[in-house]
């Protein structure tokens, strides 16, 4: 086993569920579904931070369920390096902006 210091150890990680978004509002949600269409919140969380030059020591990666599930929402997660963890369920087109301010203000 090797340590390693991954870049996203200085701020943190944001975990959004994939099974929200691939599975869960298609099948229990067809209206939301269409709406959101193929936007996914992960990448555009990723492109936005890298247009911030926030990539790298923040990080927006896919999970699977956290077992935390409203309708028509996708489950995000906020992991500070030090600090408390915030967990948020939302809509992924008309709540995007004001997650991201949201990680920022929690990551820095």
């Amino acid at each position: 086993m090797q340590d390693v210091t991954p870049k996203w150890l200085a701020k943190g990680l944001v975990l959004v569920c994939e099974r929200c978004s691939k599975e869960r509002i298609p099948e229990e949600d067809p209206a939301a579904a269409a709406r959101i269409g193929d936007f996914h919140l992960r990448d555009w969380l990723k492109a936005k931070l890298k247009a911030d030059e926030r990539w790298g020591a923040i990080r927006a990666i896919n999970t699977s369920c956290m077992d935390v599930c409203a309708r028509g929402r996708v489950t995000v997660a906020v992991e500070p390096e030090h600090g408390e963890s915030h967990v948020f369920v939302v809509d992924p087109v008309a709540d995007k902006d004001a997650l991201y301010a949201k990680i920022v203000e929690l990551l820095g």
